[in-house]
């Protein structure tokens, strides 16, 4: 895939894409948007790939203390929110703004996550990696929000209804650019 067709397709989706990830099967899907930010062919996202597959795209100075918030969140069946570089296809680094939840099966075992990824690239007010992890939740009403948007859209995917996808995908993808705008705009008045 060539950096133009990357970042066409980022263009057409907005910059937002959605992934879910079976941990009990380590196997994480994507959409296209995702796929291509983290160098997955489109087989792979439709067929799933390991999380160690998904990390390999992080950038090497991230990757230890991504994986490791991410790891902490699907042990705790909790939510986190990171701002960190991918390294996309043809080498160049994009950063991205990712969030997402996991939940526990009713042993209490990590059975699912599900979240959204918003390429900030173009936006880039970034000097280095941020993520926070909830320790029970991020509890502000725009988190709160996002996290009713990643459980009523795989809500809809149980329910096989195309039509409640389509919905919840566009609730996702304004929520994750208000996201990024809240972000970024915290940022900018860091630093000024």
């Amino acid at each position: 895939m060539s950096e133009a067709a990357l970042q066409a397709a980022i263009d057409a989706s907005g910059g937002m894409g959605a992934w879910e990830w079976n941990v009990a099967e380590d196997r994480a899907y994507a959409d296209p948007v995702v796929a291509l930010l983290f160098n997955l062919s489109p087989a792979q996202s439709r067929s799933g790939v390991p999380f160690r597959v998904i990390a390999q795209a992080i950038h090497p100075e991230d990757r230890e203390q991504i994986s490791s918030i991410i790891w902490g969140c699907v042990q705790a069946g909790s939510s986190y929110l990171a701002e960190y570089r991918v390294i996309s296809p043809g080498g160049r680094v994009r950063w991205i703004l990712s969030r997402g939840r996991f939940f526990l099966d009713e042993q209490g075992r990590p059975a699912e996550g599900r979240g959204v990824v918003i390429d900030i690239t173009d936006a880039d007010l970034s000097t280095r990696a941020f993520a926070a992890r909830a320790q029970d939740e991020i509890t502000d009403a725009m988190n709160e929000a996002a996290d009713l948007g990643i459980r009523l859209h795989g809500l809809a995917k149980e329910l096989s209804s195309p039509r409640l996808r389509t919905l919840t995908q566009q609730l996702l993808l304004e929520l994750g650019r208000q996201l990024a705008q809240r972000e970024l705009a915290e940022k900018w008045r860091d630093m000024h």
